[in-house]
């Protein structure tokens, strides 16, 4: 996954959010209200209560892709221990304009992802 470097985050202007073991960061099916970078600690992916993957790295990217749609939160975001990150709500022009490194991450963040889904779909196809 496309990480943020060390080296950027002293310059990104989101404010920085501690969250206690099990606390929500996001919830799935309510409007986005920004994108986050981890700095520390690991996140639980879950859709529909029940987790799917766990997020865990200084630098991940996430939350982007609501917030670049502008649609709902598709899963809900937990933390799994004490867990810090910066929480951005710039609108997507800006985002564009003062941060094109964070852009691009997101950008190749995006594409693993799209990767790694056309991989497990074609590996599934395969087996039925």
């Amino acid at each position: 996954m496309a990480q943020a470097e060390d080296k950027d985050m002293s310059s990104y202007s989101g404010n920085i959010h501690t969250y206690a073991e099990m606390e929500k960061i996001t919830t799935e099916g309510e409007k986005s209200n920004g994108w986050y970078i981890l700095l520390d600690g690991r996140i639980g992916v879950l859709k529909h209560d029940r987790q799917v993957a766990e997020l865990n790295g200084r630098g991940v990217v996430f939350g982007e892709l609501s917030f670049i749609l502008n649609t709902p939160q598709s899963v809900s975001l937990v933390a799994l221990e004490p867990t810090k990150a910066v929480h951005f709500d710039m609108p997507l022009d800006q985002l564009i304009t003062e941060y094109p490194d964070v852009t691009k991450k997101i950008l190749v963040n995006l594409a693993e992802r799209l990767a790694k889904t056309t991989e497990d779909f074609i590996s599934f196809v395969e087996k039925t």
